[in-house]
């Protein structure tokens, strides 16, 4: 009977956050809460005017119609009062996953660490910009979600902006020839939604920025 019990807990849990809705932190019925990551704040239906993490290859460009497809992604982040009020018995849904919290510390650095951080199956959370917290992965890079695929045509006037091959190596800016440099790129380089995202402006990508990750 209290196995019974302690898994019917457990289920509602789970189908509170599950419940996809604006808000980012839901509350059930015995006041525990469900803690989500914040909306992007766009939808890769329609990409206007915004920037987007995203995944492709040189493969994903068209260059007949002037168009580029790609995964659109987004960096997990959550609301720091959120995060700062989380306890024992509340679920925190990171890395698609929800996980029931048991303990939350914090260390030095201002991290929040739940359940032990990720190593033992919890998460790592930092603090970031604009009243915020940012899941972080083993190696500290952002913790993403992909939200779906997109295809968008490309500026005239496109910039890409690319790191070297090496950390200290200098930044090339192209502005000009930008399909004669992303042809000349192996056919399965790296853009992925730890280096690289795209400038949107009116529907258009007017800038590739990639950026050199261990």
């Amino acid at each position: 009977m209290k196995k019974f019990l302690t898994l019917a807990v457990a289920a509602l849990i789970m189908c509170a956050c599950n419940n996809t809705n604006s808000s980012t932190s839901d509350t059930t019925g015995s006041d525990l809460k469900c803690v989500k990551p914040l909306p992007a704040g766009f939808s890769p239906d329609s990409l206007t005017d915004c920037t987007v993490p995203a995944v492709f290859s040189t493969e994903d460009f068209d260059w007949t119609a002037n168009t580029l497809h790609f995964k659109v992604y987004n960096k997990d982040l959550y609301d720091a009062i959120d995060i700062q009020q989380l306890s024992k018995g509340d679920t925190l849904v990171f890395q698609g996953q929800s996980i029931i919290v048991n303990q939350v510390n914090k260390d030095d650095g201002g991290y929040i660490i739940v359940n032990g951080g990720m190593e033992q199956g919890g998460a790592d959370l930092m603090p970031y910009e604009g009243g915020t917290y940012r899941g972080t992965q083993l190696d500290d890079h952002a913790v993403y979600t992909l939200l779906g695929m997109a295809t968008l045509p490309l500026a005239t006037d496109l910039v890409m902006i690319d790191c070297g091959v090496e950390p200290n190596d200098p930044v090339d800016t192209i502005r000009t020839n930008v399909k004669a440099y992303i042809q000349k790129l192996e056919i399965h380089d790296n853009f992925n939604e730890l280096n690289t995202e795209l400038l949107i402006q009116n529907g258009k990508i007017t800038q590739i920025n990639r950026r050199w990750i261990p």
